[in-house]
């Protein structure tokens, strides 16, 4: 008889238990108002469908997450925002707290940077 190295039942039964954002290490705000602190400075990170993106590991709710967006060309972008609250705060993001203001028009979120 073969051995399996996977439960399948066991992973399965983890499958069906997920509930969406439990346990995800990403943040993806939603419509409303957010209070964040960020835990760090801007970071590049991986491109998405090759577009250049950023992180920022961020504290939303007690819990830590990290926030991931595109490396806008416009002072209204998310990035934008991020860099002139940085200007604003002696170039600096760590520790700093603000609030992520989402509106969602039906198509897509938009967001304001509080701080």
């Amino acid at each position: 008889m073969l051995k399996m190295s996977i439960d399948y039942e066991v992973e399965q039964k983890k499958l069906e238990d997920f509930k969406p954002e439990e346990g995800s290490l990403f943040w993806k705000p939603t419509a409303g108002q957010h209070k964040v602190k960020a835990l760090s400075e801007l970071e590049e990170a991986e491109p998405y469908e090759d577009k250049p993106q950023f992180k920022l590991k961020v504290l939303v709710n007690e819990e830590e997450k990290v926030w991931t967006f595109a490396k806008g060309k416009s002072p209204a972008s998310t990035y934008g925002q991020i860099v002139a609250l940085a200007t604003r705060k002696d170039f600096i993001l760590k520790d700093v707290e603000f609030t992520v203001v989402v509106v969602n028009d039906g198509n897509k979120n938009s967001y304001t940077i509080v701080g």
